[in-house]
């Protein structure tokens, strides 16, 4: 898969917030401090695209991230 684009959606620390699983999704789970953040970045090609801290232990959000998508269903601009 060509990743093309690439864009931040939602944080937040409760599932039940989590945007629709009307889309297939991919999960980096990991120990603190061990490049999850820097994978994303990696594959996407985005130097800033998933937040790198210098701290470990810092993870306490679900960050959900839109690939190769122009824009999500929830947050689409009707036009017109």
């Amino acid at each position: 898969m060509e990743i093309k684009e690439a864009r931040f959606v939602v944080s937040n620390t409760d599932v039940k917030k989590c945007p629709p699983p009307n889309k297939p999704e991919y999960a980096f789970i990991g120990r603190s401090n061990v490049g999850k953040s820097s994978l994303i970045n990696r594959l996407t090609n985005k130097k800033t695209l998933a937040k790198i801290s210098g701290k470990p232990g810092k993870t306490r959000l679900i960050n959900h991230y839109l690939i190769n998508e122009e824009v999500m269903p929830k947050f689409q601009k009707k036009s017109g």
